[in-house]
């Protein structure tokens, strides 16, 4: 198998700069970093003036982006700047800062630079407080505070480049990284290719080079190129301004996003679970009047209402599609519960999981070539020997496994409830939906118990509403899973930390325990079973031998506990985002040869402001809140949180495009 594993970059310093070994060259000036950043890029952009010049009831993104991280240097200048400007000017504007990095720096060499340039101290706090773990792909870390997004793509710029959200259009470049002499790999045509066609009409740039490959390239893809005086000994400087602006196909109509529409102003959200909850505080959040119906007496009525449900990254050995996806999903999540669980708005705990290995040894082997291909930091997850979790779990006879330092345990409950108790939503339950339209510019929605208008309309409403479901096009089987709820006088051994095996075994915020669970299709059975309790508590006692007294599984009576039903999907990825118009998939797309040129298909048409959040099965904690991040991206025009790829792997189009493009359509 390939290694994809990150080259962290080698540094060596002389005096106060770095200098990366391999390419030979300085980070950054050797006179001042600092007011070459703001000299080359911020000046030469003319940052200051159109920070100043944004209004204050602009409601907008202004998008920067770079080749080449680096210390963050410049995110740390720009971020200053717009400091300075924004709350003052355009307090509801939003800066995305975009860059590129193919050799990351250790957090170490990170800290030390930024100690060099005590000026930006405040705005190095937060990028240390946030900078992500060596791994590849996207990582996206938000200053909601400031509303700024920092998007860094750890990797090769040519792959982030095909990441990229096409839609998200960037007004600044900086064009940095070593010079082209010293990284010649990075400065080829393709680069400012990919630069032309993410820019608009009036986007600009600026670099600290004027080589000949440079200048000529941009010149080639649009640009019109100037001169300027370099900084400090540096003899001269490029920047310039798009000059004509070229078309550029999508090699994916059938996934691309939806087109501008008119703004949003209330929605309707189908379904109070945890995908219901996150869509709704998502939208909420954003200013969006929402109303919640569930067809149920109460809130999270199925997998939601769990006493405890686990939270760790799905790492392969491979990094696949699926590894990737929940990978943004639980960078989204811990986004949004490590705030809650701090003030004790949600209950959980996020210290650490366990997740133990079987007698076979499959997941050490598995474990050994993850460290060989990916290099997962220590951060993310790290072996354990059998007495290193014997000693975190105060418990003998333990076998050994990965830990996972930032996982956990979450009580899903306390999480829906503090979504749905934002100030903009109203929750309605006893709401099953009869038949939905699309009439005079609104979704009009009838319940046995009334009619809902709303501008958008979002389904988060699981496996079991079979009509839904099959008008929407949504693939999903439910799957039953029992857990067993243990009272603190069963368990000889108390467990301090969640613990995934086979099943799992897990604190709740009640004081006892949970065992499970179980995977029953396509049984649709809702009475707790003996044979289901057997099931999750011998688990338990094979993985855990000193967790439970004896008697916790040979009493006779049966076991309390809970049956819930999990969407699950052909793919195993959720279904998310705007609901594609089927009679255009029909007669575009599924009528027409699959074999023709790319461009000669039209982009995809979708039904207005229609959005579904479903299928996200036994791993809903690692997903649901990148759903709605996706459904509120769409919403309002904003750039996708995630990779290119992941966004189409999660399309509700897939499943249908996909057996078209394989010829089975």
């Amino acid at each position: 198998m390939k290694k994809m594993a990150l080259e962290p970059a080698q540094i060596h310093w002389q005096a106060q700069v770095p200098f990366a070994t391999e390419f030979g060259d300085s980070y950054f000036s050797q006179q001042d970093g600092l007011s070459e950043t703001r000299y080359n890029f911020l000046q030469h952009n003319q940052l200051g003036q159109r920070f100043a010049e944004l209004k204050s009831n602009d409601k907008l993104v202004f998008r920067i982006a770079e080749s080449g991280f680096g210390s963050g240097l410049n995110f740390l200048a720009t971020l200053q700047l717009w400091q300075q400007n924004w709350a003052g000017q355009a307090p509801s504007a939003e800066l995305h800062f975009i860059s590129f990095e193919k050799f990351p720096l250790r957090f170490s060499d990170l800290q030390k630079v930024h100690h060099v340039f005590p000026d930006v101290a405040e705005q190095a706090a937060f990028l240390q407080a946030h900078y992500p773990p060596l791994l590849p792909g996207w990582h996206d870390l938000y200053l909601p505070q400031a509303n700024v997004r920092l998007s860094v793509w750890f990797g090769d710029i040519q792959d982030g480049f095909k990441e990229c959200d096409p839609s998200a259009k960037v007004d600044a470049w900086f064009l940095d990284g070593f010079a082209p002499s010293k990284n010649p790999e990075m400065w080829q045509p393709a680069l400012f290719q990919n630069i032309a066609r993410l820019s608009h009409a009036q986007t600009t740039f600026a670099t600290f080079t004027s080589a000949g490959i440079v200048r000529r390239g941009l010149q080639d893809v649009g640009f019109a190129v100037h001169k300027g005086k370099g900084f400090g000994r540096k003899r001269e400087m490029c920047f310039g301004q798009m000059a004509q602006l070229r078309q550029y196909s999508d090699k994916a109509p059938w996934f691309s996003r939806p087109s501008s529409v008119p703004r949003v102003q209330t929605a309707l959200v189908v379904g109070a679970g945890m995908a219901g909850a996150a869509v709704a505080h998502t939208l909420a959040q954003q200013g969006i009047k929402v109303t919640v119906l569930d067809q149920a007496d109460d809130i999270a009525s199925q997998a939601s209402g769990n006493l405890a449900g686990t939270l760790h990254p799905l790492i392969t050995v491979d990094w696949n599609l699926r590894s990737r996806w929940y990978w943004a999903g639980y960078q989204a999540t811990l986004r949004r519960l490590q705030p809650w669980l701090a003030t004790g708005q949600v209950k959980g705990d996020l210290s650490g999981l366990i997740q133990l290995a079987q007698a076979d040894g499959k997941l050490q082997h598995h474990w050994q070539q993850t460290l060989q291909r990916l290099a997962v930091p220590v951060s993310v997850a790290q072996w354990l020997a059998s007495s290193e979790v014997q000693e975190k779990l105060a418990m003998p006879e333990c076998p050994a496994g990965l830990f996972y330092p930032q996982s956990g345990w979450i009580y899903p409950r306390s999480l829906v409830e503090t979504c749905l108790a934002h100030a903009n939503i109203e929750v309605l339950c006893q709401q099953r939906v009869a038949s939905w339209r699309y009439l005079d510019e609104a979704w009009q929605v009838d319940t046995q118990r009334g009619r809902f208008r709303a501008d958008a309309l979002i389904f988060a409403s699981a496996s079991l509403d079979n009509d839904i479901n099959q008008t929407l096009q949504t693939p999903m089987r439910p799957v039953k899973g029992q857990v067993t709820h243990l009272s603190a006088e069963q368990v000889q051994t108390p467990l301090p930390l969640a613990v995934t095996h086979a099943g799992y075994a897990s604190p709740t915020a009640t004081g006892g325990y949970v065992a499970g669970a179980t995977f029953e299709a396509p049984d649709m059975g809702t009475e707790l079973s003996h044979a289901g309790h057997e099931h999750n508590l011998h688990q338990a006692q094979q993985n855990l031998a000193h967790w439970l007294k004896a008697d916790a599984i040979t009493e006779q009576p049966l076991q309390a506990g809970r049956i819930a039903f999990r969407p699950t999907t052909p793919d195993h990825l959720p279904v998310v985002g705007a609901v594609p118009d089927w009679g255009f998939v029909q007669h575009s797309y599924l009528q027409q040869s699959h074999t023709k040129a790319i461009f000669h298909y039209p982009a995809q048409h979708y039904q207005p402001h229609l959005y579904v959040s479903n299928g996200h099965g036994a791993r809903g904690l690692l997903s649901v809140f990148l759903a709605a991040d996706i459904i509120a991206a769409q919403l309002f025009n904003h750039a996708l949180p995630l990779a290119q790829s992941l966004y189409h792997a999660s399309h509700p189009a897939r499943f249908a495009i996909r057996s078209w493009r394989a010829g089975k359509g």
